[in-house]
């Protein structure tokens, strides 16, 4: 946290201004945004921290969506069944629809072949972006439409990777021309891009396990939180 502040300074003295920093989510990182004064509870949040060349000027913070989508990705494998205002989403439907591509389904979308790993929980970063992605959100829709009894009740999962889907789009934005949520944040695109931060916030502070144990009150909470702290950010 010194070291960043100190070469906040430095940019500052040779006209750079800082308006935001982002690290990967892991605990060091954490212990380090506490330090700033980042504040990552879902009671208590604030996503910025003071300027050290500027009083009157705020820096916010963000963690990198791919490191939040790789641990909430570690979650949904490790609870199996996460419970949530909309429905269940459950892992077992992921692991059902690797079975059937393996089969090689010739009236439904090929999905990523990368997404066998799903059998042996085995999976890559980028992996976990196809996991979360529309893709697979619709290849559940179709099989929900086939009436298949493995995906009859797959509705709460195919919600629950849309809207995963739809922050990791927001937050790894990197194109000025990008359509949709992938677009830069404008005042034309801000009422659809808040409509899927305040969905998130309101669904993520309902998450729980089998147990009804609230997630983001638990040991593998820092995938969510990320995602709403740069959701404040």
């Amino acid at each position: 946290a010194q070291l960043l502040r100190l070469t906040i300074g430095k940019l500052s003295d040779i006209g750079i201004t800082v308006l935001a920093v982002t690290s990967d989510a892991t605990a060091h990182s954490v212990q380090m945004a506490k330090a700033l004064g980042i504040h990552i509870d879902g009671d208590d949040m604030k996503c910025t921290f003071q300027h050290p060349s500027s009083s009157s000027q705020q820096i916010a913070y963000f963690f990198d969506s791919c490191h939040l989508l790789r641990l909430i990705r570690n979650a949904f494998q490790n609870f199996q069944s996460i419970q949530f205002i909309n429905g269940i989403a459950h892992w077992q439907h992921l692991v059902e629809l690797v079975a059937l591509e393996e089969q090689e389904l010739s009236n439904m979308e090929r999905i990523p072949s990368t997404l066998a790993n799903l059998k042996n929980h085995v999976l890559r970063v980028n992996s976990a972006t196809q996991l979360f992605s529309e893709s697979v959100a619709s290849a559940l829709e179709y099989l929900l439409s086939l009436d298949l009894p493995p995906f009859q009740n797959c509705i709460g999962t195919i919600h629950f990777l849309r809207l995963i889907n739809n922050l990791f789009d927001i937050f790894n934005s990197r194109n000025c021309y990008g359509k949709g949520l992938k677009g830069p944040l404008l005042p034309e695109t801000y009422s659809k891009i808040n409509h899927v931060l305040i969905e998130a916030k309101t669904i993520f502070v309902t998450l729980s396990d089998t147990s009804n144990n609230q997630i983001i009150k638990g040991k593998q909470k820092l995938g969510f939180l990320g995602f709403l702290l740069n959701a404040e950010s």
